[in-house]
């Protein structure tokens, strides 16, 4: 009978030293609970990318199964409260054919899981996957038209005032990274975007002539604990933020492919 050590074979190279020993710990779960199923252990998200922030970036991974099994979701669910408490969120759970079959559905969720991932066991099934640049720029639409209504509606959820707002712009923030990141694929001829948010945002405004100074300030603040924001701020970070989906997704219309 094989012993866990025998069989967990993990390839942590790279991965910060701050969230190392977490990824290892959750990874070797994973593995003792359906060894026998599980194709690839990926770990993907800001933990694998220049702005991650020890101790306040969230863990993401994708579990990717030889066959889909419901019970190993009760298995996975398990674990869920002990590592929540570790900043480890629920891993996405697919097969080889589920990835297969919905790149044309998910091409932006697909395309930046390629470009910050870090295979820690089994095969990598996400380093050659090549998005169609078509499907990208109709979800990019999709998903700007859909920010608009999003804001719209949170602010009057919010009733204008500052601690809805403030709530609404940092939750909203890290939607815009992947999208951005597809469009300048889009733009640059499939050339490989920049993977730090402060560069996306960088490139964003010289590729498509968009201020983007609004969703650097927001950014900014979303890296402190407890950012201190006016009224006044608070309704021109709004102001900003539909101002560059707006001017987004008008360039995005006029993007012909």
């Amino acid at each position: 009978m094989e012993t866990q050590k025998e069989h967990k074979n993990l390839d942590l190279s790279g991965l910060p030293d701050q969230a190392s020993p977490t990824v290892e710990a959750f990874a070797q779960e994973i593995l003792a609970r359906d060894f026998d199923n599980i194709n690839s252990i990926v770990i993907t998200g800001s933990v694998v990318s220049p702005d991650y922030m020890p101790g306040r970036s969230d863990i993401n991974s994708v579990v990717v199964l030889k066959e889909m099994k419901l019970p190993v979701l009760d298995s996975l669910a398990s674990l869920g409260k002990r590592y929540a408490k570790k900043s480890v969120r629920a891993p996405l759970i697919m097969t080889a054919s589920y990835i297969e079959r919905s790149l044309d559905v998910f091409p932006i969720e697909f395309f930046d899981i390629k470009l910050l991932h870090k295979t820690i066991y089994g095969q990598d099934l996400f380093v050659e996957l090549v998005p169609d640049r078509a499907m990208l720029r109709i979800q990019c639409e999709r998903d700007l038209k859909a920010k608009l209504i999003h804001l719209r509606q949170g602010y009057i959820s919010s009733f204008g005032r500052k601690a809805g707002l403030v709530s609404m712009l940092l939750q909203a923030l890290p939607g815009f990274f992947p999208l951005l990141r597809a469009m300048l694929y889009i733009m640059h001829d499939e050339a490989t975007p920049p993977l730090s948010r402060a560069k996306v945002l960088v490139e964003t405004q010289k590729v498509f002539d968009i201020s983007m100074h609004g969703l650097l300030e927001i950014q900014g603040f979303r890296s402190q604990k407890k950012p201190s924001i006016s009224d006044d701020l608070a309704h021109r970070l709004f102001t900003e933020m539909y101002r560059i989906t707006d001017e987004l997704s008008l360039k995005i219309d006029e993007i012909n492919i």
